[in-house]
């Protein structure tokens, strides 16, 4: 309907337009007053707008009428709010078609228009190719049986899937959270069996400890007799270990060795801890029998059989003295000491005595249990009174050790309380896989340099904030631990290539620059290929190293024959620098850079010294050249320089009326030998246009000379003075081709060549001398050959007898010469 509206309304306007134009055509000045319907026009103008307008504003306005709009609407505002409202495609670029260069704002907005769909549509198959491409990813990674980086390459997944989740639709977004629920349901499994082989080797580093130190206990009890004051430690120790045992062989096999070697430890820690027991609940009866002077043998042999020491367990003072007191015959007598030897063990015993009173000094618990357990084994093997003397002191020391242990013991609690609250911080803390793993080691070192822990609570403690820091490195050692495999695999696979092409390369037609090149990408693959385990690419580093060997060594015999080449060119380019010609010189010297060229493969160092040698020569040689050529350019310059002067005094020469004509002569010789010396173009040329200057102005000199021999023979002739032996040897030939006998025509023939006027009265013959020259020219004649002035005055001088010349003529005729 408005297309229709607006075609109806253009007719009309057309109509009343062809109505009034011829009356503007006729000059009439009021248009206004002449035609009413102007008025009516400009109403139905407005009516049609207001139409239009109204279509706008009509919610359900379709594609169609908006396009219509867009290009005939009659108000610009109409056009581009019709154009805003379209978004259909066809429309659009119907549109932009007719609006173009007709409506510039309606163009621009539709194509504006156009470009944001493309970039929508653009952005739209982006999203779709990546939702395709996230859901086949992730059903491959469902599926896959690469577990290399799992969890990472699920993460990275599973981020691009937040960006584009909003993008997907309703299937595409259920197979895409099924795969990744799969994959999630593997990373789970996986993160199980992790954590159970974590807790076999937790378990296992928990046994190993146990084990440890229970032998540590059981020798510290073998080389020092235990106090009584021990006994709740010991106690202590026993329940600790074996609930730590427990916890350690739960849900896990446990080797039978391991297990009897622990049960065997353990059974000595309770005998010792039950023969403490009994010492001690046997103490009083101990003491009565030891002080009852010489002291009952019977009642000490019931003694120590009631007690039931066990023999792995250092006996103190007191059972060592009821083994005394129960021997019912004396001691046998032991050989005497060597002194020698007894003053050594003393001096050993003294030294041990002092480092351990240093240790205890220091404050240094493990150190001290050393040093007292080397001194009580240097006190065993002193004999008697010697070895006696130095009891009171062990027994103090070994009490000052025991409260250092026991001070230890209470000091390290507070600390190691901070090393669970380190851990447990650092568990918490995002950080670099490897720095995290160096800090808990360190944490773990300073745990153990504290000699662990009896309270199983803050043991548990530190291990589970151990296992909790640990977790997040465990993907990436486990990572690069699959890396490692993966590099390993591809350097044994480099080997095996490169054992293929060593045991098929033919060495007599190789390609050298292959086989160099195989050598520098093998040597950087293997080093792209790291890190590996360095265990298991021992062999096969050995392996690469030989088959390196063997290829190198073939590339260096290589090029050892190429530098050898290389250094016999250079050698003769160094002959060359002096050598003569030097045109042959460097023609020798390009053909060597030809030859160098054509060599193969050198060692990069030796080639830069050959090089710089050879380049350093071919310079020598072509520096010659460059200076002959400053020779030349100095020899030109001097020649040019020379050369100016002979061509300054040619051309004052030229500028010289009254000039000689021999002078001439001598400049052109001097002319002549500047130009065959080393003069520079420009000179040359300069040389050749003076010369010719000063050939030209000669020739006109020897020519005036001439004319004026012509005239005064002319002269001499008409008074009858001259004689034929004054006149030329040629002009004989000369005047026998004039062929003319009357003087008037031979001196208007004259005036003719000079282009000098005759008289009116010789008009007409001038006339029929031209008319005959040019006919002769027409016809070919050469019957006459040309005639020149120098042949009418030979004609004149030799065959016109004198008497017939009148003195009229011999001016005339002298006249003509003059501009001939």
């Amino acid at each position: 309907m408005a297309a229709f509206i607006q075609r109806l309304f253009q007719k009309r306007f057309s109509a009343a337009t062809s109505q009034t134009s011829p009356r503007k055509g006729r000059g009439d000045t009021a248009p206004e007053q002449e035609n009413p319907s102007g008025k009516e026009t400009r109403d139905a103008a407005q009516n049609t707008i207001d139409h239009q307008r109204a279509l706008l504003a009509q919610p359900e306005c379709s594609q169609r009428t908006l396009a219509e709009l867009a290009i005939d609407g009659l108000a610009a505002d109409i056009r581009l709010e019709a154009a805003r409202g379209l978004t259909d495609r066809d429309q659009l670029q119907q549109v932009q078609k007719l609006a173009r260069g007709s409506d510039k704002g309606v163009y621009q907005l539709v194509r504006h228009t156009l470009q944001e769909q493309r970039r929508q549509e653009d952005k739209a198959q982006a999203t779709r190719d990546a939702l395709a491409t996230l859901l086949r990813q992730a059903s491959e990674l469902a599926l896959t049986r690469d577990t290399n980086l799992y969890e990472a390459r699920l993460q990275k997944l599973e981020q691009q899937w937040q960006a584009l989740e909003a993008e997907s639709d309703n299937d595409t977004r259920t197979q895409v959270l099924s795969a990744l629920h799969q994959c999630r349901q593997r990373v789970r499994e996986q993160e199980l069996q992790r954590q159970a082989e974590k807790e076999q080797q937790a378990q296992q580093v928990q046994r190993k400890e146990t084990l440890e130190l229970l032998q540590e206990t059981l020798a510290e009890l073998g080389g020092e007799a235990p106090a009584q004051s021990a006994l709740p430690a010991l106690d202590a120790l026993q329940r600790t270990q074996e609930n730590r045992w427990l916890e350690a062989t739960r849900d896990t096999e446990v080797a039978h060795q391991e297990q009897k070697l622990f049960e065997q430890r353990m059974q000595a820690l309770r005998e010792a801890i039950a023969a403490l027991r009994r010492l001690a609940n046997l103490q009083d009866e101990i003491d009565q029998t030891l002080n009852s002077g010489t002291g009952d043998a019977e009642a000490a042999r019931h003694l120590l059989e009631q007690l039931n020491w066990p023999r792995g367990l250092a006996q103190p003072e007191v059972v060592q003295g009821l083994a005394r007191a129960a021997r019912d015959r004396a001691p046998e007598q032991k050989p005497a000491e060597d002194p020698d030897i007894l003053r050594q063990k003393t001096a050993q015993l003294d030294q041990a005595l002092d480092r351990l009173e240093q240790a205890l000094d220091a404050r240094q618990l493990k150190e001290s249990r050393h040093f007292l357990k080397q001194a009580q084994s240097v006190q065993r093997q002193i004999p008697g009174r010697d070895g006696n003397r130095y009891r009171a002191r062990m027994q103090r020391l070994a009490g000052q050790v025991r409260e250092l242990g026991d001070w230890h013991g209470f000091a390290t609690k507070p600390k190691q309380t901070a090393l669970c609250e380190q851990m447990e911080y650092l568990a918490e803390q995002p950080m670099e896989p490897e720095a995290k793993a160096d800090r808990i080691q360190e944490l773990q070192q300073e745990w153990r340099e504290l000699g662990g822990s009896s309270d199983r609570e803050l043991w548990q403690r530190f291990r589970t904030a151990s296992d909790k820091a640990f977790e997040p490195c465990r993907a990436y050692f486990e990572a690069r631990s699959d890396l490692k495999k993966v590099h390993l695999r591809k350097r044994q696979s480099l080997c095996d290539e490169l054992q293929r092409y060593l045991e098929t390369v033919d060495w007599t037609q190789v390609d050298w620059k292959a086989a160099e090149q195989i050598e520098k990408t093998a040597r950087q693959e293997w080093r792209e290929a790291w890190p590996v385990e360095f265990r298991d690419n021992r062999p096969v580093q050995k392996t690469f190293d030989q088959l390196m060997t063997a290829l190198s060594s073939r590339l260096d015999e290589e090029r050892s024959r190429n530098e050898a080449r290389k250094q016999a060119i250079v050698d003769r380019a160094r002959e060359l620098v002096e050598h003569t010609p030097l045109p042959d010189a460097m023609n020798e010297a390009k053909e060597l850079q030809k030859q160098w060229q054509a060599i193969g493969i050198t060692r990069h160092r030796e080639d830069r010294k050959l090089w710089k040698a050879f380049r350093g020569a071919c310079d020598a040689i072509f520096a010659r050249r460059d200076e002959h050529r400053q020779q030349q350019v100095r020899a030109s310059g001097e020649a040019d320089e020379a050369a100016d002067m002979v061509v300054s005094r040619a051309r004052t020469w030229l500028d010289d009326h009254d000039a000689e004509p021999d002078a001439a002569d001598q400049l052109l010789a001097e002319l002549k030998e500047a130009g065959n010396g080393p003069v520079s173009g420009q000179m040359q040329q300069s040389l050749r246009k003076i010369a010719g200057e000063l050939e030209e102005r000669r020739q006109q000199m020897r020519h005036q000379a001439s004319v004026r021999h012509w005239q005064r023979w002319v002269d001499l002739h008409q008074r009858g003075e001259l004689g034929p032996v004054q006149l030329p040897d040629h002009w004989q030939a000369l005047a026998a081709r004039a062929q003319l006998d009357d003087p008037q025509e031979l001196v208007v023939l004259a005036e003719i060549l000079g282009g000098h006027p005759a008289p009116e009265t010789d008009q007409p013959l001038r006339m029929e001398l031209q008319v005959r020259r040019l006919k002769q020219g027409l016809e070919g004649d050469q019957g006459t050959p040309a005639l020149s002035p120098e042949a009418l005055v030979a004609r004149w001088c030799l065959v016109l007898p004198p008497e017939d010349l009148t003195p009229e003529l011999s001016e005339r005729l002298q006249r003509a010469l003059e501009l001939a």
